[in-house]
């Protein structure tokens, strides 16, 4: 219900405030900081629309399509290309959500820099694997 006028004895309704919100499901499916994967509907030199599942559409500046200095995302991206990338915001009020292939680069060294120190916190330190190579070479 939108209003309710007693006085001219009307109530005003609207089905479009009964279907559920897009970016609401969206947000509840996928949470910031998610890797999304979409499609490149539009791109020109400041950055490229991305389609994304659910019917959203993301914004990819050219300043986040990696490290390196990106003058002209035309060069990198055309229409039609996948692109994976994470979800760094989103504008409520302009219904924008921001990507960046940039931050999903950065998160992605470091859970591989998490993982190799995971797998060398084992107790072998450097000093012990040149001794094991040094006995192993004495040995033949």
């Amino acid at each position: 219900m939108l209003a309710i006028d007693p006085e001219r004895e009307r109530i005003s309704l609207g089905i479009k405030q009964m279907a559920k919100d897009p970016l609401s499901g969206f947000l509840a499916q996928h949470p910031k900081g998610s890797i999304l994967v979409g499609t490149v509907r539009e791109v020109d030199a400041k950055g490229a629309i991305i389609d994304l599942p659910g019917g959203m559409e993301g914004h990819l500046r050219a300043s986040e399509l990696g490290r390196e200095r990106v003058e002209d995302a035309r060069t990198v991206l055309k229409v039609g290309d996948s692109v994976e990338a994470k979800f760094t915001g989103v504008d409520r009020k302009t219904r924008v959500i921001t990507l960046s292939v940039k931050a999903k680069e950065v998160h992605e060294e470091q859970e591989a820099m998490e993982a190799y120190r995971t797998d060398t916190s084992s107790g072998t330190s450097i000093g012990d694997l040149i001794k094991e190579q040094m006995s192993d070479r004495e040995q033949h």
